[in-house]
């Protein structure tokens, strides 16, 4: 534990110039919308939520493995935020995130950065092609199933579950085209939180909005910058 923890620090050290300047720019941002709207449990954890996985995917984009430790406690509030919103899609996205990329990140905490070193894993044009082909497969009667369960936005909802989970399996695989998903994950996001804002039926929907709108941004960067690109 003593070793894990002292890995911790190093970890957090690790931040380069762009992600402190972006995390410190989202960070002023979360804490204003929370300071002037009403303090309740649920803006509580919206915070909190919120501002760890703002930094979960700032250190994930520049490839350190203490992302799955703030990875984790960011699901643990985003389940809770989507629950409360009707968003039970995307409930089931965070519990794959956490057992296929939070988890294991926590567990190989000493070697799991070594896998990505040298470089990452890319799918041909053919893979590329089936798994688009797949996603909308199992899109569709997704979209019948969280209807029948009365989430709140089947359509967005579920089609952010599909491209999340495939994008957290390609991960887990070691693929650094996982970060096109995200990007893919990030724009459908926008738009689920959007329409929440519109519809005006959840409380935590600006945030949320705001911190999609961010992961987007980490997205970009992670895809043709940072050492998933390469």
């Amino acid at each position: 534990m003593k070793n894990y923890v002292k890995w911790l620090g190093q970890e957090i050290k690790s931040l380069n110039t762009v992600g402190a300047v972006m995390l410190a720019f989202m960070v002023g941002v979360q804490l204003a919308l929370f300071l002037v709207a009403p303090i309740t449990g649920l803006s509580i954890i919206t915070l909190v939520a919120t501002l760890v996985g703002s930094a979960c995917t700032v250190y994930m984009m520049i490839g350190k493995p203490i992302n799955g430790l703030l990875g984790l406690i960011s699901a643990l509030g985003f389940i809770y935020v989507n629950w409360t919103a009707g968003h039970y899609a995307s409930v089931l996205d965070q519990l794959v995130f956490v057992a296929l990329i939070d988890i294991p990140l926590i567990v190989t905490w000493k070697s799991w950065g070594h896998r990505i070193k040298n470089g990452v894993k890319h799918l041909s044009f053919g893979n590329w092609m089936s798994t688009v082909a797949l996603m909308f497969i199992i899109w569709i009667p997704l979209i019948v199933v969280y209807t029948w369960l009365g989430d709140t936005n089947p359509a967005w909802d579920s089609l952010t579950l599909v491209i999340g989970a495939f994008a957290s399996i390609y991960v887990f695989l070691g693929y650094g085209d996982s970060y096109t998903l995200w990007l893919m994950a990030d724009v459908v996001n926008i738009a689920l939180w959007f329409t929440a804002l519109s519809a005006g039926y959840s409380a935590s929907s600006l945030p949320m909005l705001l911190t999609m709108a961010f992961y987007l941004m980490t997205a970009l960067y992670g895809r043709f910058v940072s050492v998933w690109s390469k």
